[in-house]
């Protein structure tokens, strides 16, 4: 199967794996605001699906 030129690669999915998982542990455990919580959870929610699937958007609109 020839690999698309917007699915990344191993090293972009742990770090988006692991941006997620900060994201989502400082959602979780710190002491913000609803507001902050929203934009953590939205980021968290963003960076691990598009680590699961393997799609990165930006690099879907910059080869377009």
């Amino acid at each position: 199967m020839a690999k698309s030129y917007n699915e990344m690669g191993d090293i972009e999915q742990r770090v988006r794996f692991g941006i997620g998982s900060a994201a989502a542990a400082v959602a979780i455990f710190a002491p913000l605001d609803l507001k902050w919580r929203g934009i953590l959870t939205g980021i968290a929610a963003g960076s691990i699906l598009t680590g699961v699937y393997r799609i990165s958007p930006v690099k879907r609109l910059v080869t377009s």
